[in-house]
């Protein structure tokens, strides 16, 4: 036996009304042949209260070692540095800045300065990052404004904080996450994973 193996015995089953030798046998994951050679029978025949022998149970399969989480794709405190400095700057649909932004353009313009460079859309930017529940900083949270699928994006910060360029306020700005509108046009988030960095560019 090698060392670190566990030994493991044979045990024993009272045998109830009714169980035969094969019903016996699939219970303990063997077979007939098996319980007559461990018991020396030499037929089917059983007795209620008869003791049988009867293969070990398989040892519980070792948990598997827990998976590291994966690889923060940004520098977090960066990204945020670097999405405040635009705080203020004015919403312009289709502006990508530095004076003037719409929602996507602005993620873009954010990500781009950590050397990422993501899809143009909103739609695209949810369509092709990972999908995600729980929330990290500088994950991508999506909102349906119109009520007919994705149309607005912003950053996630931490805290309970996100920015973006606000269409309706018309500045980039930081707001509630939780604040009752936002969570009612939420749809979800997307992360930047460093695997899917490499299939953006």
């Amino acid at each position: 036996m090698k060392a670190g193996t566990e030994l493991r015995l044979p045990e024993r089953h009272r045998v109830a009304k009714g169980e035969t030798l094969w019903r016996i046998a699939r219970r303990y994951g063997t077979d007939v042949a098996t319980l007559k050679r461990l018991n020396g029978l030499q037929s089917d025949a059983l007795a209620v209260g008869q003791e049988l022998w009867v293969p070990p149970a398989p040892a519980a399969a070792a948990p598997a070692p827990p998976q590291p989480a994966p690889a923060p794709a940004v520098d977090t405190s960066r990204l945020e540095r670097i999405a405040s400095a635009y705080l203020g700057a004015s919403y312009r649909w289709g502006a990508t800045g530095p004076d003037a932004f719409d929602c996507s353009g602005y993620v873009g313009r954010v990500y781009g300065e950590l050397g990422i460079a993501l899809p143009r859309s909103t739609r695209d930017l949810w369509a092709r990052l990972e999908p995600v529940r729980d929330l990290r900083p500088g994950d991508l949270v999506f909102f349906s404004f119109g009520g007919r699928g994705v149309d607005h994006v912003g950053i996630y910060l931490g805290n309970d904080r996100f920015i973006h360029a606000n269409s309706v306020k018309n500045r980039v700005m930081i707001e509630r996450f939780s604040a009752p509108w936002y969570r009612k046009v939420y749809l979800g988030a997307r992360r930047v994973t460093p695997a899917k960095r490499t299939s953006l560019r």
